[in-house]
Parts: C-alpha cells; sequence; structure tokens
C-alpha cells in the first residue's frame, strides 16, 4: 500500500528547506540594523497627525533597537542617481535586501541599515547609512521573507542614531539567534573557553592506548 503522507511530508520539508535552512545557511551579508522601537519612541499626535518632527537629531522622540551582526540577504545592485537641488548635487543610491521572519523582527519603513561594520573597519568607514523606503512579504503566513527596498541615507551618521537606542542585541552565528548584548558576550565567551580546552583534551589523547594523558 502507497503512503499518501509522503506527499505532504515533502511539502513540509520543502518549506522547512526554504524559510528555516536558507533564512540561516545561505550566502549572508552582515550589517548593523537599527529597528524601530514603537513602544518607546514618542509620536506627536496633535500637530504632525501621529508623525515625527525630525527622524535623527535633538527634535525627535523615535527611538531604535540596534542588532548588531544581523544577516541580510539576496542584496541587490546599488544604482546610483545624482539629483540637483539648491544646495548643489546630491548622491541617491538604493537597492534591496531580504531579512527572514526567523530572526522575530519585523521591519519598519524608516529603520536604518549599516553595511559597513564600522567597529571592524574604524580607520576606512567612508560608506553610508541605508534608510528602509519600502517593504515586501514573500507569503502571509507565521514564516516569510521580508524585501526590504533601502536608499542612502543622507548626512547622517550612525552616532546621531546611537543616541536614540533602547537596547542593543546581537545576533550570535553559533547557534543563529539573537541575544541581548550582555548574554552574546557571555555566550562568546563560553564558546571562546570550550575551543579551548578541546584543543587541550585533543593534545592530551594517545591513540595508541586511547586514554587522556594527564
Amino acid at each position: 500500500m502507497q503512503l499518501y503522507e509522503r506527499i505532504y511530508w515533502y511539502i513540509h520539508d520543502y518549506q522547512d528547506l526554504i524559510y528555516r535552512y536558507y533564512s540561516k545557511h545561505s550566502i549572508a551579508f552582515l550589517t548593523t540594523y537599527y529597528n524601530l522601537d514603537k513602544e518607546n519612541t514618542i509620536w506627536d499626535n496633535v500637530d504632525l497627525l501621529d508623525g515625527a518632527y525630525e527622524r535623527v537629531g535633538e527634535l525627535t522622540g523615535i527611538k531604535f533597537n540596534k542588532y548588531l551582526l544581523l544577516p541580510v540577504f539576496f542584496i541587490t545592485e546599488v544604482t546610483t542617481a545624482y539629483d540637483g537641488s539648491e544646495i548643489g548635487f546630491i548622491k541617491e543610491g538604493n537597492c534591496e535586501l531580504v531579512i527572514p521572519s526567523s530572526y522575530n523582527i519585523l521591519p519598519y519603513e524608516g529603520d536604518i541599515v549599516k553595511m559597513e561594520q564600522d567597529y571592524l573597519r574604524p580607520t576606512n568607514d567612508i560608506y553610508p547609512t541605508f534608510m528602509v523606503t519600502g517593504k515586501e512579504a514573500s507569503v502571509n503566513t507565521d514564516l516569510r521573507f521580508f524585501k526590504l527596498k533601502v536608499e542612502i541615507f543622507q548626512s547622517k551618521t550612525t552616532e546621531e542614531v546611537d543616541q536614540q537606542l533602547t537596547d542593543v542585541f546581537v545576533f550570535l552565528d553559533y547557534t543563529k539567534k539573537i541575544y541581548t548584548y550582555d548574554d552574546a558576550t557571555f555566550l562568546t565567551k563560553m564558546v571562546y573557553k570550550n575551543s579551548i580546552l578541546s584543543d587541550r583534551l585533543y593534545n592530551l589523547f594517545d591513540a595508541n592506548s586511547g586514554l587522556y594523558l594527564i
């Protein structure tokens, strides 16, 4: 008798491959991602119809959660154009990137993305920040991919955005999960200590006797 439920196993295996495996193990680009913190953001609901006077600066009430080493996928080529204005020519650029829902991060228009890790290249950080200007969800399910359109965020640096943080999180590649900064630091130290211990135990192992010579 043929097992017809194999068809459904295949479907679920395929879904798991696409939405779980690919979101963790496909080619990724590490970014610093500033996600809008709606709970702690102060909106002007009188004169500006629930808007913000400015997104970054001393007069804003917008708050962000900062995610370090957050992988994004399928970054498209940056298209560049120049726009003339009263202050001169402005370099405009935009591209697209993908974030999986497995991070448990809901992206918003107005989120800020730093492609280059400034703490990894502090002496050569000449690259711009990008702002999310559009969002598309792949499917209307609990597992999905968010395709984000980002544009160069003119004349802003991460130093200004870092003054508007609620909390800082880190994506730990070892577990493929997001932790608070303190927890990620602790887990990284544990992984480092375990690797040292593993190397020392390997050197103490005697292949002839099958014993560890301490």
